[in-house]
């Protein structure tokens, strides 16, 4: 009798360590760990989501920047060629939307060597395109920017404006910008400016950008334009 009690005895002992979880208990964990691991993953997509719009921003601010770097090299080493022709390919040409110029530019030989060439540069803007397009037209074009080819340097953008420095008569402000060149002869303007918003980011407001270039053998125009 007393071994029987003593078997159920250590029956039950077993059986008492043997429990395990619960539906609830397990349907709980499951809960618990879902909604960390989705809370772990959103953090992450977030952050390359994040990496990705600076890194394609990035990529957009550089290039408009070793565009700009290079629209006032090529203003800054613009040529006055004086030329008599009405329309002279030589002359220098600015509207709001264009621009073109005769300028100096390096250029490298097969032999590897470095020299300066006269070229004839434009740049244009594309409404249809929000689009800046730039040519380049030397010696063996005679010049002329119509045979050149035209690359798209800069897209998405809108608002694209040039400005020309004009003399003033006010102390108070002695320089304003006009949006057309018109100085008698077509020679350099002092300065030029450019202004445009960029849309590259559409989920973003567009960026404003503006480049003042000076060009120290410029001069300043003196003539009422469109007023």
């Amino acid at each position: 009798m007393q071994r029987e009690v003593s078997l159920q005895c250590t029956m039950s002992f077993f059986n008492k360590d043997k429990t395990g979880f619960t539906l609830i208990e397990l349907f709980i964990a499951i809960s618990i760990f879902a909604v960390v691991a989705i809370a772990l993953y959103s953090t992450f997509f977030a952050g390359i989501s994040i990496w990705k719009r600076s890194a394609e921003g990035g990529d957009v601010y550089q290039n408009i920047r070793f565009i700009l770097d290079d629209m006032t090299k090529d203003l800054k080493n613009s040529v006055y060629m004086y030329s008599n022709e009405e329309g002279s390919i030589y002359a220098f040409s600015g509207t709001d939307e264009e621009i073109s110029f005769i300028t100096l530019e390096d250029v490298t030989s097969e032999e590897e060597t470095s020299r300066r060439e006269l070229v004839k540069a434009a740049y244009r803007f594309d409404k249809t395109e929000d689009s800046l397009i730039r040519a380049k037209a030397d010696k063996s074009m005679g010049f002329d920017i119509e045979k050149a080819e035209e690359e798209i340097v800069l897209k998405d953008i809108e608002d694209f404006k040039f400005e020309y420095c004009y003399e003033t008569d006010s102390d108070i402000e002695p320089y304003e910008w006009k949006e057309e060149w018109e100085e008698d002869k077509k020679k350099i303007p002092r300065g030029v400016r450019v202004s445009f918003h960029s849309m590259a980011e559409r989920e973003r407001r567009p960026v404003k950008f503006t480049k003042t270039i000076f060009i120290l053998t410029g001069v300043l125009g003196e003539e009422e334009v469109g007023l």
